[in-house]
């Protein structure tokens, strides 16, 4: 698209994004005069700010396409929604822009070069833990077949490059379920906050912060499964290793920019500690191999023994639909007392590269109608239903990435690698020793050492957060 054309989209859509957000506590009816005719319709690139702690903008490499507005709007709805000027911008840390740049203008923070350096301080416990999303993406940097599952070489390479213990995030995937699960079943019982919206993808969770603070009752409280994973191990897994929790450098790596903002956020500070103190990406790893001239294929290793088991469940975390079919299996438990079987299982329905989808779920007695969707032109939608009273949804599973984590903005882009991630992702789930988050016994025996039950007041202290009104960002 030519700039002419792009500033007279961009105009345009600066008009329509103003007068159909709905939700915040300032509602912005006005903001088409506002708008138009100001710096938006000029600016030719996101105006990313330093001190953004997710995204970093090369301005020497950028040639002012526009393609990083053009995602910004038409996938995610933010800009547009604001007055932009080169010293303002809003933004929810999602990446999709760092996708569209070819350019290479705009990146994630890169963070890799601290982890090196605390790996390299011998004061410093350096623990690695690791998204579903990686392991089937960090061949695509080593001319590996796309969706290859690498497991066992990205855990061999995690060590080689020098961190003192590697943990599954897919552990508090499964916990995360434990607590969702047990969370929506009592909305169920109770009929209030419905529906109950997931909170893995802390830039959703931040839209929703900024364009419907009204509807903050309706994301669950439960932690991200990489804040879980944090509190835990600078508690949990500190206390059982006998290891100084302020001695520890907790590494999350994840396919996700979003997640860089995530562990600055003071609501998951606990006993006064950060949980995770830095978020590398999938591509940031592969910097770290090769940097440390680590080969991917001559590596093979297992995940420590504490905070590594998980179900097959907790595995499919990276795909858009994979944390509302976890979630089902065990509220399908909880509920009936039985493991769900069959189509519940897989649940096709709510699986794929569409962006809204839907399945209605038989649990015992009880009917439920669900949701998976990702991008937040699609969860607009949505929440707009639920803002005039039209959603029809008990439960509804929101990712800000195209096909979920797998899409993230930390791992090569292109539709067809997405299919091959998350056709990967599924059949470790089928072929996993057990495909319930409930039968992990690393889960139970965290529950009878650590936590108590499933909803307790030290779950509540370490497995859920809470969330504030953001509007005045706009």
């Amino acid at each position: 698209m030519g700039k002419v054309n792009r500033r007279k989209f961009i105009g345009n859509l600066v008009a329509y994004n103003a007068t159909v957000i709905v939700g915040a506590s300032m509602l912005m009816a006005c903001a088409k005069d506002t708008f138009d005719g100001h710096c938006n319709q000029e600016l030719e690139y996101l105006p990313i700010q330093d001190d953004n702690p997710a995204i970093a903008f090369w301005k020497k490499k950028c040639e002012e396409c526009g393609d990083c507005i053009e995602a910004c709007a038409t996938k995610q709805t933010v800009f547009g929604t604001y007055l932009a000027s080169s010293s303002k911008h809003v933004c929810i840390h999602c990446g999709s822009c760092i996708i569209e740049c070819e350019e290479k203008a705009l990146t994630e923070k890169y963070h890799w070069q601290d982890v090196l350096a605390a790996i390299d301080d011998p004061s410093k416990i350096v623990i690695a833990s690791v998204s579903p999303s990686v392991r089937v993406a960090i061949g695509d940097y080593f001319d590996m077949a796309a969706g290859s599952y690498l497991v066992g070489n990205m855990v061999g390479a995690c060590r080689a490059v020098g961190f003192d213990y590697v943990l599954d995030t897919n552990f508090s995937a499964d916990l995360t379920i434990m607590e969702e699960a047990g969370e929506l079943q009592k909305r169920i019982e109770q009929k209030t906050d419905m529906p109950q919206f997931t909170s893995c993808c802390p830039a959703w969770v931040k839209y929703v912060e900024i364009y419907y603070p009204s509807l903050l009752g309706n994301l669950s409280s439960v932690r991200s499964p990489i804040a879980m994973q944090g509190s835990l191990v600078k508690s949990y897994f500190a206390e059982k290793m006998g290891i100084n929790p302020r001695n520890i450098v907790h590494v999350a790596i994840t396919p996700c920019s979003a997640k860089k903002y995530e562990i600055t956020r003071d609501e998951l500070v606990t006993d006064g500690l950060r949980g995770t103190d830095i978020v590398i990406t999938t591509r940031e790893l592969a910097k770290m191999m090769k940097n440390r001239k680590v080969s991917l294929t001559a590596q093979t290793g297992n995940f420590d023994s504490l905070m590594s088991a998980a179900s097959g469940a907790g595995i499919i975390f990276g795909n858009t639909g994979g944390v509302m079919r976890a979630a089902l299996r065990t509220a399908y438990f909880n509920i009936t007392g039985a493991n769900a079987a069959g189509n519940l299982m897989e649940l096709k329905q709510v699986q794929g590269l569409t962006g809204l989808k839907e399945a209605k779920v038989a649990i015992g007695l009880t009917t439920l109608n669900v949701a998976v969707c990702y991008e937040m032109r699609n969860a607009k939608v949505l929440l707009n239903q639920v803002i005039n009273g039209t959603c029809k949804y008990d439960f509804v599973e929101v990712m800000a990435c195209k096909g979920g984590c797998v899409g993230g903005a930390g791992q090569p882009a292109g539709s067809s690698k997405i299919e091959k991630r998350i056709s990967s992702l599924n059949s470790a789930d089928i072929k996993a020793s057990s495909r319930y988050c409930h039968e992990n016994p690393e889960i139970k025996a965290a529950y009878t050492y650590f936590l108590g039950q499933v909803g307790s007041a030290k779950s509540k202290k370490y497995l859920h957060t809470t969330y504030n009104d953001k509007s005045h960002l706009l």
